[in-house]
């Protein structure tokens, strides 16, 4: 009769499991579209029905071995505790890792929306990767540093382009000058990028100043930078052929 009654009872609770998984998954289809209470809300909810499942589990080996151990006295049930002691390490090590990953969350807002979170998560997730391969990855990122830092407080804007070569160049400024006592003549200013530094740690660009003379294009060099690429601390240089 108790065991009848606790097979009744067992088979009473996975009933009312089996309810409780296919309300929990039908409300998390529903409520979809709310933000960090949705979230919050169901994952802590899927976790207690892992660990209410886990326990059952639990429950049942242990229920049944020490019926099977009454049954038949002279056989062994190691493989069984062998078996049940991995469920029950493995358990342990997981709802032990999700419940310190809990603790650690709850330095952030109590009600901060999902997208918040996977924003921040990706920005610390992309700020790591940065850190692994170099501050500036392109030569398109060392230069837009270099105008922020530098060359924005002279010109105010920049023009980014490739040449025909595909190679990067950026125009800062177009207008009409003086050159060697000619006036109205045209200019550009551009920021060439020039290569790698010797030591592959730095970018290189050539500061340009073009005259469209009669005589042709004339060019007058300017100064050097050096970008570098892990610190972000910029240099300048005088070019050894410039004026």
């Amino acid at each position: 009769m108790k065991r009848l009654k606790k097979r009744k009872w067992s088979k009473i609770f996975l009933i009312l499991y089996v309810i409780c998984v296919l309300s929990y998954t039908a409300a998390r289809i529903i409520l979809k579209e709310y933000g960090y209470f949705y979230y919050d809300f169901f994952e802590k909810g899927k976790m207690l029905l892992l660990l209410i499942g886990a326990v059952y589990i639990w429950c049942i080996g242990v229920g049944n071995l020490k019926r099977y151990k009454m049954r038949y006295p002279g056989r062994s049930i190691t493989g069984g505790c062998i078996l049940l002691g991995i469920f029950t390490v493995v358990s342990v090590g997981f709802f032990g890792n999700y419940f310190v990953r809990t603790m650690s969350m709850w330095e952030t807002s109590a009600y901060q929306p999902v997208e918040e979170r996977e924003e921040k998560a990706e920005e610390t997730e992309e700020s790591k990767t940065q850190e692994q391969r170099g501050v500036y990855e392109t030569v398109e990122d060392a230069y837009q540093y270099l105008y922020d830092e530098v060359l924005s407080l002279s010109y105010s804007s920049s023009s980014s382009q490739y040449n025909a070569k595909g190679n990067f160049y950026a125009v800062l400024e177009t207008g009409m000058g003086t050159y060697e006592g000619q006036e109205n003549v045209p200019y550009t200013i551009e920021v060439v990028y020039d290569r790698i530094s010797d030591d592959g740690e730095s970018y290189m660009f050539n500061f340009y100043k073009i005259y469209e003379t009669a005589e042709g294009d004339i060019t007058d060099f300017g100064l050097r930078y050096l970008v570098n690429k892990y610190t972000g601390k910029i240099t300048a240089e005088e070019v050894s052929w410039g004026n």
